[in-house]
């Protein structure tokens, strides 16, 4: 029995290795999209940090009326006041900028004179687009209410009082993240999705290939003549797709954590992703492997073209980030929802990558879940793998 499986396996492995440009897209396109997930949003967060501590300049009218104090204040968070001819809000409501800022006649009187002063900013959200220049209203606001503390402070002390009466209760605010778990703050929702989506891509041409494949070119029917039986068929080319499969599991799951660990640290801010977090997440990947691996089977017994295998098996794609985006919102609540398939390991990834406390038994049921879905796809591709169904279903 074992020397049948061995010689199938052997066979559709060598046919795969032979099969270069296949063979090549089930390593290259899986590793690709591991560095750029390990990438991207290490990359896009460090711009949006960057844009954040950039010099802000705000068109403005009525600049005349703000005081020199004012201006002050804004200038210390580097927000810089442009004077602005013409219809302010009809620029803005086009677009042509992102926000302004209208000082009324008499503000800086108001202020003088312990009066309410009221600014008006207008913005317009969508100018610039998705990553254009969205102005965030945070550092101005920032700035404003420093500046109305020192107002209101300098009203407190005019009237010999403690200054302190203003902040009855002070918050001492201390960020205890390591930098292990700022690295794993990204890494805890690209890798789950990362993981299931590569389960499915790095088998996906082999498994066509070894089913509907062979179909196509009528090189089955040589297999089925052989003394191994439907099941050991079945297992040899299941133990080939796995094979296949796996190798750019580990590849790119090991290819993430170096491009992320290679980032410069004006990117990463020195926190590197523990390789602990990957070495779990090859552990729990495996098992979802092989039952991927029994899926995308299951899909292409059932056809009869290549291209017919590879449309049906292509919504598995997208079908496995369904649960893989669940874990990284809905986090588990108890062990047992590690069982649940795709789901549970995506939730043991993201735990293990922001160093969070992985419940009693996550990593185990994870594993189990994987295994006994697999267990399940295998019978039911069993009742599908004999030789009328592999030569003549559609």
């Amino acid at each position: 029995m074992w020397a049948h499986i061995t010689n199938i396996w052997r066979k559709e492995i060598i046919d795969n290795i032979r099969d270069r440009k296949a063979f090549t897209q089930a390593l290259l396109i899986p590793l690709i999209i591991g560095i750029f997930y390990a990438v991207f949003n290490p990359l896009i967060n460090s711009v949006f940090t960057a844009r954040a501590k950039e010099p802000v300049t705000i068109p403005a009218q009525g600049i005349e009326h703000a005081g020199q104090s004012f201006l002050d204040a804004l200038q210390q968070s580097k927000i810089t006041l442009e004077p602005f001819e013409g219809d302010l809000q009809a620029t803005i409501t086009r677009g042509e900028e992102a926000a302004g800022l209208i000082i009324p006649a008499g503000f800086s009187e108001q202020i003088d004179n312990e009066q309410p002063a009221t600014l008006t900013l207008l913005t317009n959200q969508t100018s610039g687009g998705v990553f254009g220049g969205r102005f965030s209203a945070e550092r101005l606001d920032l700035a404003i209410s420093t500046y109305s503390r020192l107002v209101s402070v300098d009203r407190i002390k005019a009237r010999d009082m403690d200054p302190s009466l203003l902040t009855p209760v002070n918050l001492d605010v201390r960020d205890l993240a390591t930098p292990e778990q700022l690295a794993g703050v990204f890494a805890a929702f690209s890798l789950p999705i990362l993981l299931a989506v590569i389960t499915a891509q790095g088998g996906l041409f082999i498994a066509i290939d070894v089913t509907a494949g062979e179909k196509e070119r009528g090189t089955l029917e040589a297999l089925l003549v052989t003394p191994a039986s439907d099941v050991e068929v079945l297992i040899g080319k299941l133990a080939a797709v796995f094979t296949v499969s796996a190798v750019p599991v580990v590849l790119t799951l090991l290819g993430f954590w170096i491009a992320s660990a290679l980032l410069p640290e004006s990117v990463t801010n020195g926190a590197v992703l523990p390789f602990r977090v990957i070495i779990g997440a090859i552990l729990v990947g495996l098992p979802l492997t092989l039952f991927i691996s029994v899926i995308l089977m299951i899909v292409s017994i059932r056809t009869k073209a290549f291209k017919d295998a590879q449309s049906a098996a292509t919504p598995i794609l997208f079908a496995v980030m369904v649960p893989a985006l669940a874990a990284t919102f809905v986090p588990a609540t108890n062990s047992l929802a590690f069982l649940i398939p795709i789901y549970g390991p995506s939730a043991v990834v993201g735990a293990m990558a922001i160093g969070g406390v992985v419940p009693a038994n996550a990593f185990l049921f994870s594993l189990l879940g994987s295994l006994a879905a697999a267990t399940v796809g295998f019978v039911f591709a069993i009742r599908l793998f004999n030789r009328e169904r592999l030569l003549y279903s559609a």
